[in-house]
């Protein structure tokens, strides 16, 4: 009884020491534990962010919006003509595609996106350009069959001498240094605009890889002479592909943040339903444990009052057992104080009457 006392004060003890460390915990170790614990979720919800930021950068974005590819038209045609094909520079070999594509890799223009053909040709001034002549671009698919045709009609600007010999003169010393050339007349304009890379209505799947670039001279006259030509493709942007585009920055911050924010409410949205799980189905797991440790008390209840079982006529057979085990003591112990008391009176008597 000494022992499980002195255990029980101890026990005491300790446990009134656990509760005085921690009611002796300062309250700003609390707060810095929890903004630490902030700062390192939120960090890892921000570079989860911007992992998705990056990737889907990768996936909206063209490889690139301006492509120029220069070529040279091959005179020994009827109509001067020239292939442009519109692939990365490792599916060409010297600017010019060799066999044909199996499959669609290798496209500068992505599957889905818009883009418009520009042709820029520099034309000397001579008899033969003064005339009329059109442009013809063909948009050719991954095995060479036309997928759409356009044509533009283009004229050479008609200079007047006098002033073209002013200008000479004005701007003599830039000619002289070769900054300024005369002589020739460069001409810009779109061939085709807005066209949809991968799907035409009516005609299915087209990928277009290249382009056919024909001069067509008007009938009976001759094509018209060519410096130098370019075909620029121009990809079509849409409004988030141009806000990515040209203000990388600003979209990168702003649509790492927002999902960020997105993240920080799946989270929080998943710790809420969590809070509920236990809230709602605490009571009912706690009462469904009550009714077994009920139906188990009153098992057990039964078997010691009628001793149905084992264990009860066993606890039984020991309790009356000892009972009995008593009772034989306290008389013994009765009869053995008389015996005693007897004996030692008789001894008294015997020892007077001799006296």
């Amino acid at each position: 009884a000494d022992v499980g006392a002195l255990l029980e004060s101890e026990g005491a003890s300790a446990g009134e020491e656990d509760g005085d460390e921690r009611e002796s915990t300062p309250l700003w170790q609390s707060a810095v534990l929890f903004a630490l614990a902030v700062l390192v979720i939120q960090g890892q919800v921000f570079f989860v962010s911007c992992a998705i930021n990056l990737g889907l950068r990768h996936l909206i974005l063209p490889k690139g919006i301006a492509y120029e590819k220069e070529f040279q038209p091959d005179y020994q045609q009827p109509n001067p003509v020239a292939y442009v094909p519109i692939l990365e520079d490792n599916y060409l070999t010297s600017g010019q595609l060799l066999h044909k594509l199996e499959d669609a890799r290798g496209l500068l223009v992505q599957d889905g996106s818009y883009f418009d053909v520009w042709l820029k040709l520099s034309l000397p001034y001579s008899s033969t350009n003064e005339n009329l002549f059109q442009v013809q671009v063909d948009l050719l698919a991954l095995n060479s069959t036309t997928v759409f045709t356009a044509r533009r009609a283009c004229l050479m600007r008609r200079q007047n001498s006098l002033l073209r010999h002013a200008k000479l003169v004005a701007f003599a010393p830039l000619y002289v240094l070769g900054l300024l050339k005369d002589g020739e007349e460069t001409l810009y304009f779109p061939v085709v605009s807005k066209f949809r890379q991968g799907s035409i209505t009516g005609v299915g799947d087209t990928k277009v890889s290249q382009l056919r670039v024909s001069l067509l001279p008007q009938r009976g006259r001759d094509p018209p002479e060519v410096y130098g030509a370019a075909a620029h493709v121009l990809v079509k942007l849409s409004y988030l592909q141009h806000f990515l585009y040209h203000y990388p920055v600003t979209s990168f911050v702003t649509l790492s943040c927002g999902l960020a924010v997105g993240l920080n409410v799946l989270l929080l949205g998943i710790i809420v339903a969590i809070v509920l799980a236990f809230l709602f189905g605490g009571p009912a797991l706690e009462q469904d444990d009550g009714d077994g440790e009920g139906a188990s008390g009153v098992t057990s209840d039964e078997d010691e009052e009628g001793g149905s079982s084992p264990k009860g006529q066993a606890a039984g057979s020991g309790k009356g057992g000892s009972e009995q085990g008593d009772r034989d003591e306290e008389t013994t112990s009765g009869l053995t104080n008389v015996d005693f008391e007897g004996g030692a009176g008789g001894r008294k008597e015997s020892s007077a009457g001799e006296q």
